[in-house]
């Protein structure tokens, strides 16, 4: 059943995926002690190994050279050399079943993954074949105690301060590993040692800042809070003449009113809203108004209330537009004439206006007033 190379694929993936599902399970147990940690990364490197292994099979399948995988999968469609015949194909994989079953008829299903989860609790078989010692040009016989205990002994002793029965006889790679292995070390030692006269040059060039630094953070944590709030008064204090000196040097040649920012506003806004035209109003006492806008709004403000009310005239809407003091008189004594009314009575025709910019008379308004409601 599983000599077809589709059957074969199918296991060899499967294997795969059973393999890095049991390296994940085997990383995330942490092992109790150093053996048992070594035993891990062992089990785990030789997983790895099978699946690369099986994965490099795998490519050979897939690239088919050989045309194999191509005819067997025509071979399940039914192509045969004298043509497409499903039903043929279909039975004659039946017959193979069938005669599978019949030779072994004892056969069951073995579950593979009580296999793979042995693995986890075997020692693995670590090999240690002595190429770590032949590269160094000593002997690489003996049992795996005796070549550990070579190999042991080039951790704290250099090459060269071995004995020679360690090494192997006429060894010449032995004298090249260790004049690379002193280059190698002597070429490191001039790094370190360059690293370490820039680092104390470094120390030279900021020895005067850390040493200020230093010096700062000791004064701040001896001052009491009187002298803490002291200097931070005198910062706040700098801070607001430097704006203040920054604000003075603000250019404005064109004299452009200030914006919200304290800048002046954009030449365009100041065209637009024809800032640039002056208004006087006699009745304001020669006040100037600049812009067509503000002209407007001056005649509901205090200020030509206040000046209309001095002239005993009431400020309606019939005054709008006037601001010589003689065209006001003027225009109230006719409009005196066409009502046929000799005094103006304050209370009832007198104009008032509130903050949302509903118009009253003086009764109506002092009453509101009074009761809270404007």
């Amino acid at each position: 059943m599983s000599s077809t190379l589709l059957e074969v694929t199918r296991s060899a993936h499967e294997d795969v995926e059973r393999l890095e599902r049991l390296i994940v399970k085997d990383l995330q147990n942490e092992p109790p002690s150093n053996k048992d940690r070594l035993f891990q990364s062992h089990r785990v490197r030789q997983m790895i190994d099978t699946i690369i292994s099986t994965t490099e099979k795998l490519v050979e399948i897939y690239e088919d050279k050989d045309n194999a995988r191509k005819d067997e999968i025509a071979a399940l469609g039914g192509q045969t050399a004298t043509g497409t015949n499903v039903f043929s194909a279909f039975y004659d994989r039946l017959k193979e079943i069938r005669e599978y079953h019949r030779k072994h008829p004892a056969a069951r299903i073995v579950d593979a993954s009580e296999e793979y989860e042995t693995l986890l609790k075997e020692e693995p078989q670590i090999e240690f074949s002595g190429e770590a010692l032949a590269a160094l040009g000593l002997k690489a016989g003996g049992t795996i105690q005796q070549r550990a205990e070579r190999l042991f002994l080039t951790k704290d002793t250099p090459l060269e301060k071995l004995d020679k029965k360690h090494f192997a006889k006429g060894a010449r790679v032995s004298e090249e590993n260790r004049a690379a292995a002193t280059l190698e070390l002597d070429h490191n030692s001039k790094e370190i040692a360059l690293i370490e006269a820039k680092m104390k040059k470094l120390c030279e060039l900021l020895d005067e800042p850390i040493a200020r630094t230093r010096d700062n953070i000791v004064k701040k944590q001896a001052l009491t809070y009187e002298e803490i709030e002291a200097e931070r008064e005198e910062e706040e204090t700098q801070a607001d003449t430097e704006s203040d000196d920054e604000e003075q040097q603000i250019y404005n040649p064109l004299k452009l009113p200030m914006g919200w920012d304290g800048k002046p506003i954009p030449y365009w806004l100041y065209k637009l809203h024809g800032l640039g035209q002056e208004f006087k109003c006699e009745i304001c006492g020669n006040y100037s108004y600049w812009g067509r806008r503000a002209f407007e709004r001056h005649f509901k403000e205090w200020r030509h209330q206040h000046g209309m009310r001095c002239l005993g005239i009431p400020n309606t809407k019939n005054f709008n537009e006037i601001t010589s003091i003689e065209e006001a008189k003027d225009l109230w004594r006719k409009i005196q004439e066409r009502q046929g009314v000799n005094k103006w009575r304050p209370d009832l025709e007198e104009e008032y206006e509130d903050r949302e910019g509903n118009i009253y008379n003086k009764k109506t308004y002092t009453d509101l007033q009074r009761q809270g409601l404007i």
